[in-house]
């Protein structure tokens, strides 16, 4: 299987305050399984139906860090895309996150510094209803890097 290249490779000139990205998404009983596995977080929050409805949930919830994890998509593969290093992430979790239900991973440019972007980062249900709130610092790919690749021609090749 050949895994996807990122779709998008801008420096921070290419980029500017206000710019948005949207990524629905839902997650899936597999995904809970894949994510247990990875991280070795097995609460019965997520895995238990038995124990989740006694809990304030009521029913089994997914593990945050699913949702916090779609922006690592958004970061690496669309905006800034190829080159970017995430260079820090702040999250509040407001809501749970249930299984087999659509949301909205969002990521909005705050601020832009000298070489690094900040992201507003939040995660919305169908409603509009915000699960997860933060801050996403990025250092997109330098625009001497960026240059060079379009002259010897190796950007087109690591693009979609």
């Amino acid at each position: 299987m050949t895994n996807p290249l990122p779709r998008a490779c801008q420096h921070i000139d290419e980029m500017n305050v206000g710019d948005e990205i949207r990524r629905e998404y839902v997650i899936t009983e597999a995904d809970v399984q894949k994510f247990g596995e990875l991280s070795g977080d097995f609460n019965p929050a997520h895995f238990n139906e038995e124990y989740a409805k006694g809990t304030v949930f009521k029913n089994r919830i997914a593990h945050g860090m699913i949702s916090v994890a779609k922006f690592s998509g958004i970061f690496g593969m669309d905006m800034p895309g190829l080159g970017a290093i995430w260079g820090g992430q702040s999250i509040k979790f407001l809501a749970p996150v249930q299984l087999n239900k659509p949301y909205t991973a969002v990521a909005r440019i705050k601020e832009k510094g000298e070489k690094n972007v900040i992201f507003s980062c939040w995660v919305e249900d169908a409603e509009g209803n915000h699960m997860l709130e933060g801050e996403g610092v990025l250092y997109p790919i330098p625009k001497k890097v960026k240059d060079k690749m379009v002259a010897d021609g190796s950007l087109d090749k690591l693009l979609a």
